[in-house]
């Protein structure tokens, strides 16, 4: 292969022909060197997917979940649950200070309060809950409600998980459950802080 010099003229500007025989030159080589870097990349990276068969259900005290991303799978980056909270449910006033929650609202009706008010999202809806945002959610409808949660970075998926285990000895509604749905919340105080609901918000 030929390359071409490019040779300044009386005034100190390369000429556009030369301009042309060095481009037309370097671009080759230029376009090798990013497909060989590019390779290995490509040949590690890996489609991950899971179907609704590989991802049974699991009950919980406020419906069921599937965990149908795992933080484990990604690095730590996020993870993806999908939610089917039950009519009448509701959470208290709560932040995450060290993460962001992002919910589709697949099916159903959820119902946000925050400092900027209570409002129903329906079906289509997308809610970013940043850290630190003291915020109350649940499903004041007669229907469940499906959502996806997408948690970054991921790791309080592992508080569902607990609650499950939990919902397998203790109910909803029986004398002890209250007392064990605060000490399981405080082992994961990393990810999950009580709020005070803002001033002139309504308490859920």
């Amino acid at each position: 292969m030929r390359c071409a010099l490019v040779t300044p003229t009386v005034k100190g500007r390369a000429t556009m022909k030369s301009m042309t025989v060095l481009a037309a030159a370097l671009a080759p080589m230029l376009l090798a060197s990013m497909a060989q870097a590019a390779t290995p990349a490509q040949s590690q990276a890996q489609v991950a997917a899971r179907t609704i068969e590989s991802t049974p259900p699991v009950p919980y005290d406020a419906g069921v979940y599937r965990l149908l991303v795992p933080a484990e799978s990604q690095d730590g980056r996020f993870a993806v649950i999908e939610l089917v909270e039950g009519p009448g449910y509701q959470t208290p006033w709560h932040r995450h200070d060290a993460m962001e929650e992002r919910y589709y609202v697949a099916e159903g009706t959820l119902t946000l309060s925050s400092a900027e008010g209570t409002r129903d999202y329906p079906a289509g809806s997308y809610v970013t809950i940043p850290p630190g945002a003291a915020h109350a959610q649940g499903n004041r409808t007669a229907q469940p409600v499906r959502l996806l949660l997408t948690i970054t970075p991921g790791g309080f998926e592992q508080f569902f998980i607990d609650r499950a285990e939990l919902h397998k000895t203790v109910q909803r509604g029986d004398p002890a459950f209250q007392d064990e749905m605060v000490k399981l919340a405080m082992r994961h105080g990393r990810w999950l802080q009580p709020a005070e609901a803002p001033s002139g918000a309504a308490t859920p």
